[in-house]
């Protein structure tokens, strides 16, 4: 089956090439066919097909809602709706959990008339469970995810299952989330794009947390252009959510700001003085900086002292306290009102509800939940410092964005944007992207950086499925 862009489905619904409940079918026909391998899709929507009756319906009645009515989605498993899913995070321990209320990324899905096929598998609890022994894309609910291009390959998480989804056109596009590389691993792996917002650009109320400070949903795509339209819908200033009353701007028009101007623009290429680059990746930063030059783009040199941020320390405490107040909204809806519940659940039966430990619920639980240890507050301050050189790099040459063929953890932690694009086709055991780095509320010119960059190589190649 080809894999159709957004503007490609919408174009096929105006036309009455197909309908939105045709559309239903036929990813559910891909799912069946291929998920059984990949395992990316966890709970499908029972309701799928009565909103993509409505969907049809409101076209018939010349009162389409946007580019996204009618289009089927899945969306990662830590997200809440209020509708016959559950929201499980992919655990056990939340196999009862129908969500209250819906996220308010999914109110504004909702409200944009797109259809909701389904959750998505990921790593259990955003890969925020146990130490490293648990392999990425597991979890004790749904099991193991894997990659569609080869059984070597770690698909990586924790939105595996949305990136694989999207990589294999079992979905057009999904939602995933990230704290820390949670989105643009994946991307990477799986050879597709997703945008980590600015923190703050799109709500995280509803989502199961990992940490308030560094949470965010995203868009994942095969295109730059379809995630750009869902971060149409996505953005906005949410009451709920503190960090997206910090927005500075009034709009946002990612779609258009795709063919912004980029003649003029200057991006630095962003290397490390103590790192040590194979051929490959010399070859896709070259390769960038020549494409981008020949759009009028200035290349400049960006290079700086690489620093191993660990904020796994941050984390334990953050999490505690982000933990206990998402479960403090679902209330009545699951028998599990803490992490200490959490924790006491898997041990009842460890060997299905946590095969690989659960030590990082452990040192989480052993903080006091107040966030007012000294430890906590020099740790946070001092990993600001470092993913700080972020801002310093752009600031210090006056950069429109970084571009870079590593992922690291400077924009998560402070909060930038990130774009992740494939940077060659993933033919071999070894996929390559470019991760395009912005300044904060700056997503639009980043989009339109990404996508010049899409269209002069187009590398991209779909896995052949079997």
């Amino acid at each position: 089956m080809k894999e159709y862009t957004i503007f490609e489905l919408q174009k096929g619904l105006n036309d009455g090439e197909w309908t939105s409940v045709d559309l239903i079918d036929i990813y559910l026909e891909r799912i069946n066919c291929y998920d059984s391998s990949l395992n990316s899709i966890g709970e499908i929507n029972p309701d799928a097909y009565y909103l993509a009756t409505e969907c049809d319906l409101r076209r018939k009645a010349k009162s389409k809602k946007g580019l996204l009515d009618g289009i089927p989605l899945v969306i990662k498993d830590n997200i809440n709706t209020a509708d016959k899913m559950h929201t499980t995070a992919g655990s056990l321990a939340l196999a009862d959990l129908y969500a209250p209320y819906d996220a308010t990324v999914v109110s504004q899905l909702r409200t944009a008339g797109a259809v909701i096929l389904g959750k998505a598998n990921l790593s259990e609890f955003a890969y925020f469970m146990s130490d490293y022994s648990m392999p990425s894309g597991f979890g004790s609910r749904f099991g193991q995810v894997k990659s569609p291009y080869h059984q070597k390959i770690d698909p990586l998480g924790s939105s595996t299952g949305s990136a694989v989804s999207v990589a294999a056109n079992l979905i057009p596009v999904s939602l995933g989330t990230e704290t820390n590389g949670s989105l643009m691993a994946p991307a990477q792996q799986n050879s597709i794009v997703a945008v980590k917002p600015t923190l703050g650009l799109i709500s995280r109320y509803g989502v199961i947390p990992i940490s308030f400070n560094q949470d965010t949903v995203g868009p994942m795509g095969r295109t730059v252009e379809d995630c750009a339209v869902l971060l149409d819908v996505l953005w906005g200033k949410d009451e709920k959510d503190p960090a997206t009353l910090t927005n500075p701007k009034a709009e946002y028009h990612f779609v258009s700001a795709l063919k912004m101007p980029i003649n003029g623009m200057r991006v630095g290429l962003l290397t490390f003085s103590n790192v040590t680059y194979d051929e490959e990746e010399k070859s896709i930063l070259q390769d960038a900086a020549a494409k981008l030059a020949s759009a009028g783009i200035e290349i400049l040199d960006a290079e700086t002292f690489y620093q191993r941020i660990n904020n796994y320390r941050s984390l334990l405490y953050e999490f505690k306290v982000s933990i206990n107040h998402y479960l403090s909204t679902v209330q009545k809806t699951t028998r599990i009102r803490s992490l200490a519940d959490i924790i006491a659940f898997n041990q009842r039966s460890p060997y299905c509800r946590m095969p690989y430990g659960q030590t990082v619920f452990v040192a989480a639980e052993r903080t006091t939940g107040t966030l007012t240890e000294a430890e906590y507050l020099t740790v946070r301050k001092e990993i600001l410092g470092a993913a700080g050189e972020i801002d310093r790099l752009l600031d210090k040459y006056n950069l429109d964005a970084l571009i870079c063929p590593r992922r690291t953890s400077y924009a998560p932690i402070n909060g930038n944007p990130c774009i992740c694009v494939p940077a060659k086709a993933l033919t071999d055991l070894t996929p390559r992207s470019l991760f395009f780095i912005g300044r904060k509320w700056d997503d639009e010119k980043l989009l339109a950086l990404s996508y010049a960059y899409q269209e002069l190589t187009h590398y991209r190649k779909p896995p052949q499925l079997y």
